[in-house]
């Protein structure tokens, strides 16, 4: 009802971690991702009434039109406004989030019940429209409150038992998830038989991580760590930059480190375990070159 609609409305997410399963989760492998409170995005929402409409990314506009129009609205209604903490083109969910919040914030507007599955169709429109084919992790693990399991398009909280924490670096790369997942699929199109050992040793290692999350098991899960990320090179998604930084990681202590996310650029990540060695692991990606770096401990996730 119109008269029951608000002036304003707010919505939130949060940016993501993907810890193994990246580019192979879009062929039909799981994957495990962790959110990252401490990146958020917040959206507002008013009616526009005249003027010029501000400008948001294409995925952004394309996820509140979809809702627009589910909910039988004017498309060209409203304004959004953006505030984005999550660093864009580094592999940490900055479109997904921001479609996040700003279909939050529509529903909110118009005082439209939003369940899980609705906001995750939603998100994924517009994932589809900026990066081509999307798996849908992203959209997921940004409205995530816990480590997600994800596979088939569907996620399910994640047990996670171990004293680390994750340490995300930086390497001030921007890099496009678009060619980065056309790079693969040409790498898996040349040959099928290689796509299949990849795929297969990818799913291995996914379901190997999952299971040292929940026995507690660092080593294990940093050689899982360290054997997805020379996967993801032999894909041709790695780059001198990401390199450098997950030897210096390997080279501080980490228990292991590979690129997340898109890759070609973007962020490494890094297992320091125990927790408390989280603060050296950060300074010593900060001496090798990273631009910025967060944390995110592993119990707190959980």
């Amino acid at each position: 009802m119109a008269g029951s609609e608000k002036s304003l409305g707010i919505g939130s997410a949060h940016g993501k971690v993907i810890l193994v399963g990246e580019h192979t989760v879009v062929h039909g492998t799981p994957a495990i991702a962790f959110p990252v409170p401490g990146l958020r995005v917040s959206a507002s929402v008013r009616r526009h009434v005249t003027g010029q409409k501000g400008v948001q990314p294409r995925g952004v506009e394309t996820a509140v039109a979809g809702a627009l129009r589910r909910w039988n609205r004017d498309i060209e209604g409203v304004d959004v406004a953006l505030h984005c903490g999550v660093p864009p083109g580094r592999g940490l969910g900055a479109s997904a989030a921001c479609a996040t919040a700003a279909v939050r914030a529509a529903a909110d507007l118009h005082r439209v019940p939003l369940d899980a599955r609705t906001l995750h169709e939603l998100v994924q429109e517009g994932e589809h429209v900026a990066h081509g084919r999307a798996s849908g992790v992203d959209a997921r693990a940004v409205a995530a409150d816990t480590p997600i399991w994800f596979a088939g398009g569907t996620a399910r909280p994640l047990a996670v038992e171990m004293d680390a924490s994750l340490v995300i670096a930086d390497t001030g790369v921007t890099a496009s998830t678009c060619d980065a997942v056309r790079r693969v699929r040409t790498h898996l199109a040349a040959s099928p038989a290689d796509r299949e050992r990849t795929l297969g040793r990818a799913a291995v290692l996914v379901e190997a991580a999952a299971d040292d999350l929940a026995a507690g098991d660092a080593t294990g899960l940093g050689l899982r760590m360290r054997d997805f990320h020379e996967l993801l090179a032999a894909l041709g998604v790695s780059a001198p930059a990401v390199d450098r930084l997950v030897a210096a990681a390997l080279a501080a202590g980490a228990a292991g480190a590979k690129l997340t996310g898109g890759g070609l650029g973007g962020c490494v990540l890094a297992l320091a375990a125990p927790a408390r060695d989280a603060a050296g692991l950060r300074a010593a990606l900060e001496r090798a070159g990273a631009v910025r770096t967060w944390s995110v401990p592993l119990g707190a996730a959980s």
